[in-house]
């Protein structure tokens, strides 16, 4: 992302309301954005040149910001619809260990399962790259 364009998002922040799931019944406009969720998609041409073919932005209130950088919850995003859902780590059945588990395709958009897709935050900077940090990290 350029700085243009991150500069125009962080203009539009306080414009915007956060996009995951906050339960039923539960108006977006009752959380105000704090920040934007980048991830970027694409693939590595070589060993020093990573290509992104496309980059989602999703804003994000202060709260999901706080339990995307904790170790409680995993978010799973679809990437296809947008629909979110959150899993409580002592709760679920399964395992996780990720942060966000993006998914192509999920039951509400898909018959068919289109993949999975992770961060390791850890391998990749020391937490989840939000806008704010977004110049940040690219510079390390």
């Amino acid at each position: 992302m350029n700085e243009i364009d991150r500069f125009q998002l962080l203009a539009e922040l306080s414009h915007e309301s956060c996009e995951l799931n906050h339960g039923p019944g539960v108006r977006r406009e009752d959380f105000p954005a704090s920040d934007y969720i980048v991830m970027p998609f694409g693939y590595a041409e070589n060993e020093i040149t990573d290509v992104a073919v496309r980059e989602v932005v999703v804003p994000v209130c202060y709260d999901c910001a706080s339990a995307l950088l904790g170790n409680d919850w995993t978010l799973l995003y679809c990437f296809e619809c947008c629909s979110s859902q959150w899993v409580d780590r002592k709760l679920a059945k399964n395992s996780y260990r990720h942060h966000i588990l993006w998914l192509r395709g999920c039951p509400h958009c898909a018959s068919e399962f289109g993949g999975l897709y992770f961060n390791d935050f850890t391998a990749v900077a020391d937490s989840v790259m939000f806008l704010r940090d977004h110049a940040n990290v690219k510079a390390a």
